[in-house]
């Protein structure tokens, strides 16, 4: 049997010399380590399951609350469009550049650490501006900063996982990292349904997450950068925003991917508690619990397939095709949720998409990380310009939403979002250099 070792040349592009028939990651760059330390593979998915849970509280169920409370059903829906997608682009912005500045932090406490504890403090009070807001502009503006905050925090703590895990491990550490998602989904749906107030549905889970970040950071040994960076141009601080796809196709292909696959998937996730409302004739009385039990066994299907999918593929030392796989699965719940005629059908929708939600997200962390270049210089900058694929779609589906609901209603929507997912997973096959 033939072996293809992969290394990288001095540009950062993957070089290959073929040896046998299996391809194997090369030796970890100097410095990475052989063992990931215990503690961070406790610390780590709970630092990262607060976090979201802090931020996804607002965006699953406080932000649609909040508009109803200060809107008309008639302006609702364009209200909820504008501040979500607005908040969309900061976060798109806000990832890529504090983790930008991650990389080049010289603070003696580590490089990833006053970004988190930082982040979390900022977010928190953003939290409670936001359950204070009583118009429009106050919500969207609540919003941003929580966006901005939470997403400095998230930026260094991804950028972690290459500073902390050996490469053998990606694989079962991202599948921890993944779920983390829908269990954050979960607690702030949980916490959604046991208060009236969109206050309360905003600042308890936002202030268990800031202290589940917080308490994180103090536990684990982070990197200290020893020398200092020059200064940022401005043509530098405009590349904290995308990588050359010719100088690392692997990565660019890899972004499309993600891209493209999360704009299908949150064509359904954003305009859920409407699709109850106005498609199903849902009482707005019964849509919190409604939206807690979706959110429930998604989560549910998401855990079960993220450890199993990361384990696997470290297994196997396969990625595209999970990703390939994972994706169409999820795309899949999306159109059992668009042809759904009971919520009952949803429930069954929400499972599927989550089963293949929690496999591609383990998987699509573990590629990534396979195909960062070995300097490690900027891990964090490349992992919030991968973010923008996650939160692009955020921005650009409430654009395109308002029309094709306009014209087809909420299962035009879904369809059209998992054939564009579908669309997404096929381009993995582009990626080189790993299975």
């Amino acid at each position: 049997m033939a072996v293809k070792t992969i290394t990288e040349d001095s540009a950062g592009q993957p070089a290959r010399r073929t040896l046998s028939s299996t391809t194997v990651l090369s030796a970890p760059a100097p410095g990475a380590p052989t063992r990931t330390p215990r503690a961070y593979v406790i610390g780590m998915p709970i630092a990262s399951a607060g976090l979201w849970m802090a931020v996804l509280a607002p965006a699953l169920v406080v932000l649609a609350i909040k508009v109803s409370e200060i809107t008309t059903p008639e302006t609702r829906a364009g209200a909820l469009s504008l501040v979500a997608g607005v908040g969309a682009l900061i976060a798109l912005l806000a990832n890529p550049f504090f983790g930008r500045l991650s990389d080049r932090t010289t603070s003696r406490f580590g490089m990833r650490k006053p970004w988190i504890i930082g982040g979390s403090i900022v977010g928190m009070g953003s939290l409670i501006l936001l359950g204070s807001a009583t118009d429009v502009a106050g919500v969207l503006v609540a919003w941003i900063l929580v966006q901005l905050s939470f997403n400095a925090a998230l930026a260094a703590l991804v950028a972690t996982l290459p500073d902390q895990t050996a490469p053998a491990e990606r694989g079962r550490l991202s599948g921890l990292i993944g779920m983390t998602l829908p269990v954050g989904l979960v607690a702030a749906a949980y916490f959604a349904q046991l208060f009236d107030s969109a206050f309360q549905m905003a600042v308890v889970p936002g202030a268990v997450g800031t202290a589940l970040a917080i308490g994180f950071a103090f536990t684990f040994k982070d990197r200290v950068l020893t020398e200092k960076p020059a200064p940022l141009s401005l043509r530098e601080i405009a590349g904290s925003f995308y990588f050359n796809p010719r100088t690392y196709p692997g990565l660019g292909w890899a972004w499309f991917t993600k891209f493209l696959v999360y704009m299908g998937y949150c064509a359904g996730l954003l305009y859920l508690p409407y699709f109850f409302i106005d498609h199903l004739n849902v009482p707005e009385a019964d849509v919190t619990g409604l939206v807690f039990q979706a959110t429930l066994v998604s989560a549910a299907g998401t855990v079960l397939s993220s450890l199993a999918g990361g384990w696997i593929s470290d297994r196997i030392g396969k990625r595209k095709g999970m990703v390939i796989a994972s994706a169409i699965i999820m795309m899949a719940g999306l159109i059992v949720i668009a042809t759904s005629t009971t919520t009952d059908q949803v429930l069954v929708g929400q499972a599927i998409a989550g089963l293949g939600l929690g496999c591609f997200g383990a998987v699509d962390v573990a590629l990534i990380a396979d195909l960062l270049p070995a300097s490690q210089s900027e891990n964090a900058k490349t992992f919030g310009v991968f973010n923008i694929a996650q939160a692009l779609p955020q921005s650009l589906v409430p654009a395109i939403a308002f029309p094709v609901i306009t014209l087809g209603g909420y299962p035009a929507l879904f369809i059209g979002g998992a054939v564009v997912g579908i669309i997404g997973a096929v381009l993995v096959t582009r990626i080189k250099g790993v299975k």
